[in-house]
């Protein structure tokens, strides 16, 4: 069946819950503007995607040996279930814990700059460095895009480099001699999320009126007894009801996306 065909192309296809799963290669070809996809990836993904979707609807079965003869015959304009019309309304999914941390840490930058996000006339970090521990596909990679996206400068690090995510949409390798030190002390945010019961960030490494999150579980990343006395400090110490908010927020936009497409 296409939709067979697509999810051995493409995001694996949980039974249980009929939700696809990206992989890392399709979260990043899905970055790229349907107007600068030179090499046709992206198009090809959501041809696929429409084909398996539209299928689906149908009750058609198609053959995966008719797929590359269906997709040289759709164009964005008759894509089976409106892929493009959809995404172009409904605009990214991001991973409901990166989703989460951004609107924590947007949350506080918009209550220490007394705005509101309709008010704010620029990039709401511009001109802030954030640290982040972690580069997974569900918090550090997608957290990081989205932070330099509003202007941040992202320090991304993870067990054997630091990346630099910076506002103009580059990312760059620092120096083997950048420290995870260097990169918590010039930053005014510091999110972590390191599985690890041994590792815990120095308190001396925090800057006066930081913003720390921490979104390990089973231990928290900072030494909490010290932690408050750093001064001006604000520190968060899990976020999984936000987490739950934002899969469910992430929920909604895709059952409203999926109808309208029908």
């Amino acid at each position: 069946a296409a939709s067979d065909f697509f999810s051995s192309r493409g995001p694996s296809k949980c039974d249980n819950t009929g939700v696809y799963y990206k992989s890392m290669d399709d979260y990043f070809r899905d970055l790229v503007v349907l107007e600068k996809d030179v090499e046709g990836h992206r198009r090809r993904g959501l041809r696929l995607k429409s084909i398996a979707r539209g299928s689906q609807l149908e009750g058609d079965l198609v053959g995966a040996h008719e797929s590359d003869r269906l997709i040289s015959c759709i164009t964005p304009d008759s894509d089976l279930g409106n892929v493009n019309k959809a995404e172009k309304a409904l605009g990214p999914i991001h991973p409901c814990t990166a989703l989460a941390c951004f609107r924590i840490l947007e949350s506080f930058r918009l209550d220490k700059l007394n705005i509101n996000a309709m008010e704010s006339k620029r990039r709401l970090f511009e001109d802030v460095s954030i640290t982040i521990i972690n580069r997974s596909e569900v918090l550090g990679l997608p957290l990081a895009t989205m932070l330099a996206s509003q202007g941040a400068t992202v320090y991304s690090a993870d067990v054997d480099s630091i990346l630099q995510f910076l506002p103009n949409g580059k990312v760059k390798r620092m120096p083997n001699s950048t420290t995870l030190k260097q990169c918590v002390m010039k930053s005014s945010m510091i999110v972590s999320g390191v599985p690890s019961c041994t590792f815990c960030i120095p308190t001396a490494w925090i800057p006066e009126n930081a913003t720390v999150v921490n979104v390990a579980t089973e231990k928290s990343n900072f030494d909490e007894e010290t932690l408050e006395n750093v001064p001006g400090v604000t520190y968060v110490p899990h976020v999984g009801r936000v987490t739950v908010s934002a899969l469910e927020y992430n929920l909604i936009c895709l059952y409203r996306s999926y109808h309208k497409s029908i």
